[in-house]
């Protein structure tokens, strides 16, 4: 569990919150209906517009990530390298094909599977490097989308902001009703500069951040995988990577 993930937008409500409880408005008053539905609505509306539909359920699937940060056990990839290549330089790289249904990583599976099959070192380094290349760049797709939400939120606060003005200009002969329009433009600005500033923006930043140590991790795993079929001894090896791990 990411705890700054929680923290840091429960304490940018509280510095909102708090600010205006010290400036003597009450909390009620900072909620506004029709402001939270122009801005969360509008700004998920303005990035489907920009995303395909897949993109669109990836990146909202990629808050589990924004939350818990990615699931990576490095200590345990460089045990099970250390070991492969090991049995690699006992046995031959031939011995490694009864181990690749054992592996639960999938780019350990794929590369130790290309090095069972005696596939020279290039061409593996190669084929592993352009594949996290790829992934990183898909994985990515959902940071830019909440970058692209933070960039929407503000636009969109101001066309909330629009409205409560019409609302405003459509009630002057009728006082009562003017107090509520202004009330929506300024909320719903307040809800799209928060929603881009406490949320959208910082979730898109850490998100691309895990992707980024998703792939150190796959480029650890890939340098294993291609120094056993360099034959590169298994204590060399397991240095090298621990020091990409530490880096």
């Amino acid at each position: 569990m990411e705890l700054s993930s929680i923290i840091g937008p429960i304490l940018g409500g509280v510095a909102v919150i708090g600010t205006a409880v010290l400036k003597g408005l009450s909390p009620g008053m900072l909620w506004g209906g029709s402001a939270a539905m122009i801005v969360g609505v509008g700004a998920i509306a303005a990035v489907m517009t920009a995303y395909p539909m897949k993109d669109v359920v990836f990146s909202f699937k990629s808050l589990g990530l924004f939350l818990n940060g990615p699931k990576m056990d490095s200590e345990g990839a460089i045990s099970s390298i250390e070991r492969l290549a090991q049995m690699a330089r006992k046995d031959g790289v031939l011995a490694l094909e009864k181990e690749i249904d054992k592996l639960e990583d999938p780019l350990m599976k794929k590369g130790i599977e290309m090095v069972s099959m005696n596939t020279e070192a290039q061409i593996i380094e190669n084929i592993l490097l352009s594949e996290i290349d790829m992934m990183y760049e898909e994985e990515e797709i959902a940071a830019k989308f909440w970058e692209d939400m933070g960039a929407f939120a503000p636009t969109i606060g101001i066309l909330g902001a629009v409205l409560g003005l019409m609302v405003v200009m459509l009630n002057l002969d009728n006082p009562p009703e003017i107090g509520p329009g202004i009330k929506t433009a300024f909320i719903a600005t307040l809800y799209g500069v928060a929603l881009a500033n406490l949320f959208a923006l910082p979730a898109g930043k850490k998100i691309k951040r895990m992707c980024h140590h998703k792939k150190v991790f796959r480029e650890m795993v890939a340098t294993g995988i291609i120094g056993i079929a360099q034959g590169t001894a298994p204590k060399v090896l397991v240095e090298r990577l621990h020091g990409m791990v530490h880096h």
